[in-house]
């Protein structure tokens, strides 16, 4: 997306952004000792990936620490979420999940924050991703995407942080010649931090009709 708000749809080339979710931590998933503001027990609510693995897995481990620390392959839907899962919340993120059908994601376009140096996979359909982070956004206030420092969120793997622009373009190009991939998107994951940083899947919510046949 441009700064227009327009998004670009030619690949390979990589789509250009200046602003960042970076900004406001380390990392999408910051460990406990960063400097971001919100005083919440580290949780988050996403998509898990595993098919992008493949293909992004060797370059988040040399260029995103949080993949060190056990964060997989993943589209954030909601962080910081509530610091512990009570039974209340557990069957409203359930009672969402079971208002979505499970849907077939795709990545086929490489992003940039370029201020940050983030290198990113934009997921299709992107309006799907958009809906389940304002539904869980809308059921939990007091828990806004990224502390509500950010006008408007968009959904994104990220790949790689902090790279130069040299390495970023050249990180971009090596992406883009393995897409698309694709993965069926059938839950949502809670991922929950521990006071040294490292990260695990918790629990996950199947979709309406995965739902329906785990039921």
């Amino acid at each position: 997306m441009n700064n227009s708000g327009q998004w670009s749809t030619h690949r390979p080339a990589p789509v250009q952004q200046s602003w960042s979710i970076h900004t406001l931590m380390t990392d999408i998933f910051a460990p406990p000792d960063a400097t971001y503001a919100l005083a919440m027990a580290q949780t988050g609510v996403v998509v898990l990936f595993p098919a992008a693995e493949p293909v992004v897995g060797v370059h988040r481990m040399q260029h995103d620490p949080m993949a060190a620390r056990g964060v997989p392959a993943h589209v954030t839907i909601l962080y910081p979420f509530r610091p512990k899962l009570d039974g209340d919340t557990a069957e409203r993120i359930e009672e969402i999940c079971r208002s979505f059908s499970t849907f077939e994601a795709s990545f086929a376009t490489v992003g940039r924050f370029a201020d940050e140096g983030v290198v990113w996979l934009r997921p299709e359909p992107h309006d799907v991703f958009v809906a389940l982070l304002r539904a869980l956004a809308a059921a939990f206030p007091d828990c806004p995407p990224y502390g509500g420092g950010i006008a408007e969120v968009i959904p994104h793997l990220t790949v790689a942080t902090g790279l130069d622009g040299a390495d970023a373009a050249a990180l971009e190009t090596t992406l883009a010649e393995k897409l698309p991939v694709t993965a069926n998107v059938d839950r949502l994951t809670l991922l929950v931090g521990d006071d040294g940083g490292v990260w695990h899947a918790e629990r996950s919510w199947p979709l309406g009709d995965r739902a329906e046949s785990e039921s």
